[in-house]
């Protein structure tokens, strides 16, 4: 029994920690004779999983003295989500529009159990869709802070990164009377449309849960 207290309270430590770290939304340590024999990551889109693994690591071995090999690190992520204190922001739908006076985007996030619209319209270039949909996801987000805190697009940019396309977004917040800059990067993977949302979040995952949230109601239309 003390030997089973014992190997608890240590795989509890390992998970404070663990949790902790930029991205990740939850952790399991499997154990074999009281040796970890699997981690495995459930974390957002924030940062590359081999990223992670080696956050893990580092953190295992600072901390603890444990040395985790690399393969018994597994990392689940979640599409558009981020880790936030308050729950998980997560983008739940993209809608692309185009007529012809241009293109228009309607974003959905849902946090907890609340819906959040942002809608944008621009021209029909490459960049003026790229743009919109930002735009549109800087229009949901902005429905959470309280008064006296939002976020604007300053730019977004597709660009090489090594041997993949990255989208990166700009974005300024403006809060307490100052004005910070963030920037946002997403690997485009299959889909670049998406993959401007996934930046947009990426820009506002550290600083969004650090500001106070809104009191009113969310606006659903």
């Amino acid at each position: 029994m003390s030997a089973q207290i014992h190997e608890d309270s240590r795989t509890l430590a390992w998970k404070e920690l663990v949790t902790q770290l930029p991205g990740i939304l939850g952790v399991e340590f499997s154990l074999e004779n009281g040796a970890i024999r699997e981690v495995h990551i459930l974390s957002d889109q924030s940062r590359n999983p081999k990223q992670i693994v080696r956050d893990v690591q580092s953190a295992m071995l600072a901390r603890f003295q444990v040395e985790l090999d690399h393969r018994v690190i597994s990392v689940a992520q979640v599409p558009g989500a981020i880790a936030g204190s308050r729950g998980r922001l997560i983008c739940d739908r993209l809608e692309l529009t185009t007529g012809r006076d241009g293109s228009s985007a309607a974003v959905h996030l849902l946090l907890e159990d609340k819906v959040f619209i942002g809608k944008a319209k621009c021209d029909l270039t490459t960049t003026g869709r790229l743009r919109s949909i930002a735009l549109a996801t800087v229009d949901a987000l902005n429905q959470l802070p309280a008064p006296g805190s939002s976020f604007s697009v300053e730019e977004v940019r597709s660009t090489a990164l090594g041997e993949h396309q990255a989208m990166l977004v700009g974005l300024l917040l403006k809060s307490g009377g100052k004005t910070e800059a963030l920037l946002g990067a997403c690997y485009e993977g299959e889909d670049s449309n998406f993959s401007v949302v996934m930046a947009t979040l990426d820009a506002v995952n550290r600083r969004l849960p650090t500001l106070p949230r809104a009191d009113s109601t969310f606006r659903n239309a």
